[in-house]
């Protein structure tokens, strides 16, 4: 009936491009994928020839098909790869932890740009490079960039009629402050533009701008100028010198990749080649849900990666060919907007590039093989410690699902809970739950504690998350038992613990007698790490909400503000940090607030010790 109702739908599909939604029982989006025509795409996932396993898979999952047609082919891969990052479909290829993957970010947009690193790529417009795949060498290569250009590297609101001291970083001579007015805005300006010539590897063009910098301020006999640009050219070049050239071609700019896969896992290896030399390698980790072909995975992985950066090399050399590649090549073409040129996407012409691909293609091995036996370490390691702590809290089955729980409050105040879980071992954020405490007047864990169990495992949050395999409290027999009275008053059979903190005592429900573990026990070090994960949680939660009641109180001081207006700065600002330190162009841009009430919460802050 299901597979009837699909193809009913099919048959109602325009014959233009667009995107394609599966979505399960759920409602949730298990495949996302895109067509020239959506019509004949979709179609062809119930055609009676011989079907693969991943289209079999999508069919047997799907109740449902949702289509978004587009004016372009071009439109439609956009949007497919920005539904894929959005939803994260179970059935379509991902980056493995791509969110952790962090970016050098530049404020192009702002009055006096600043360079940050920053994990979420799409926080903030500007300019970005990246994702990076290896945080130390960045912040290591930016510190040394920052101390040849000196700009702000730091999250303050830079305005240039702002005048206090100037911060560390200047002191530090790796920003040249113009918070308080210690340079001007064009020679900041061209500090900006160097360090993105830099970070796009034009160091030859960027020495020779140098260089000439340095005979002009000679021949205007500013010899101190000159001297100190002279430093900035041998400091370049000493960076350079650890680059290897792999070209003669000084114009040579590649991105060259290798491919491996085994099983379930891909690594892709980037060489990133600016002006004949290799500058720069990431290596990234995709898992592989189904049985997509190498060529779908490439494919795949080009549109993910291409998409995130703002810098696009001139050519991306390629093992072998790729779906798309024509599609491809035309929306890389205008990301990079780029004139007379064919394809960006390429194969190997020649015996150098040939050379290059095997030299990435040597690397993505090295690293998949490291990769899968570290896998295989921690397989072993992680069912060891589970296999324990079946045994000595002697369990019908290992506890693969443990959820910590936790209660943070000051005398009675803001009290909040914390639900986190872990899974083989390993935290799933995307399954931790905050609780405020509702029905519990003053300071009382026990009552706190059977509230947040009772809300966790009825109502919607009981049908939303699996149960868990054990259940761990943060604290001793009080909260343990208050804990159990609530499951056996909803008939819910967990194994359920406590982990007080001063003698790493584990206590059961309703027996005095603990337990202690060996200190050197992996399965104690387990429940330690999920027990300080739910206090820190619980703890963050409380902080914030604290905070936010004191920065309430504050506002409420300002003239001008009433309750609508604090309510609507609250929902505008992701954090209270940000209000505080807003500039009256940004205070303004909420809803409701003019430029008179900006300048009585900026001036506030300003000349408040809040």
């Amino acid at each position: 009936m299901n597979q009837d109702n699909l193809q009913l739908q099919v048959k109602s599909l325009p014959d233009k491009p667009g995107v394609y939604l599966f979505k399960n029982k759920d409602n949730k989006i298990i495949y996302v994928g895109k067509a020239k025509s959506l019509k004949k795409r979709v179609s062809s996932y119930f055609m009676k020839s011989e079907i693969d396993k991943k289209t079999n898979e999508i069919k047997r999952l799907s109740v449902k098909i949702e289509t978004i047609s587009t004016l372009t082919e071009t439109e439609a891969l956009v949007l497919e790869n920005n539904l894929i990052k959005l939803h994260k479909p179970k059935l379509n290829i991902r980056l493995r932890d791509d969110k952790t993957y962090p970016y050098l970010y530049i404020s192009i947009n702002e009055e006096y740009p600043r360079i940050e690193i920053i994990r979420n790529r799409y926080d903030k417009k500007g300019l970005y490079f990246g994702p990076f795949t290896d945080i130390k060498s960045l912040k290591l290569v930016l510190r040394k960039v920052l101390s040849i250009f000196p700009i702000a590297s730091c999250r303050k609101d830079i305005v240039s009629t702002r005048f206090d001291r100037p911060c560390l970083y200047y002191q530090m001579k790796s920003c040249t402050a113009p918070c308080v007015g210690k340079i001007d805005k064009n020679t900041y300006y061209e500090n900006v533009q160097k360090i993105i010539k830099f970070f796009e590897g034009k160091f030859n063009e960027l020495i020779e701008e140098l260089k000439v910098e340095m005979d002009n301020a000679a021949e205007n006999l500013d010899y101190e100028i000159a001297a100190l640009t002279r430093d900035k050219i041998i400091a370049l070049e000493k960076i350079m010198q650890k680059q290897t050239v792999y070209s003669n071609d000084i114009k040579a700019e590649y991105d060259i990749i290798g491919f491996a896969k085994k099983e379930n896992v891909s690594i892709i290896q980037i060489l990133s080649m600016r002006e004949g030399r290799i500058i720069d390698h990431n290596h990234f980790i995709l898992d592989i849900p189904l049985d997509f072909e190498d060529t779908e995975i490439l494919c795949s992985f080009i549109k993910i990666h291409y998409s995130q950066s703002s810098f696009m090399p001139s050519k991306v050399l390629i093992p072998f060919e790729i779906q798309d590649r024509m599609i491809i090549n035309n929306w890389l073409r205008e990301k990079r907007k780029m004139e007379g040129v064919n394809e960006v996407i390429i194969e190997p012409q020649n015996e150098e590039h040939n050379n290059l691909l095997n030299l990435a293609k040597e690397n993505a091995e090295v690293k998949l093989e490291s990769f899968l036996k570290a896998e295989e370490i921690k397989y072993q390691k992680n069912k060891t410690t589970l296999e324990e702590l079946k045994q000595v809290l002697k369990l019908s089955k290992m506890p693969f699902r443990i959820e910590g729980y936790d209660i943070s409050t000051i005398q009675g105040s803001n009290s909040v809970a914390s639900c986190i879980v872990f899974e083989n071992s390993r935290p799933k954020k995307s399954s931790y739950r905050k609780f405020i405490i509702k029905t519990v007047d003053g300071q009382d864990d026990f009552a706190s504690m059977k509230e947040v169990i009772r809300r966790r495992f009825t109502g919607k949050l009981a049908s939303k998350d699996p149960l868990p395999d054990l259940i761990l409290i943060d604290g001793g027999l009080g909260q343990v038992n208050s804990a159990k009275s609530v499951l056996d008053e909803i008939n819910l059979n967990i194994p359920l613990i406590g982990l007080a903190k001063v003698l790493e005592e584990i206590y059961f429900p309703g027996n005095s007698n603990s337990i202690i573990l060996d200190e050197r026990s992996e399965g104690l070090k387990l429940l330690q790490n999920i027990r300080d994960e739910a206090h820190r949680f619980a703890i963050s939660f409380h902080r914030k909400k604290r905070s936010k009641n004191m920065l309430e109180l504050s506002l409420e001081k300002i003239p001008g503000l009433g309750p609508k207006k604090i309510k609507n700065l609250l929902d505008h600002f992701d954090t209270i940090d940000e209000i505080k330190n807003a500039s009256i162009e940004k205070l303004i841009k909420c809803e409701g607030i003019n430029r008179k009430v900006a300048l009585e919460i900026y001036n506030f802050y300003k000349n408040s010790k809040i």
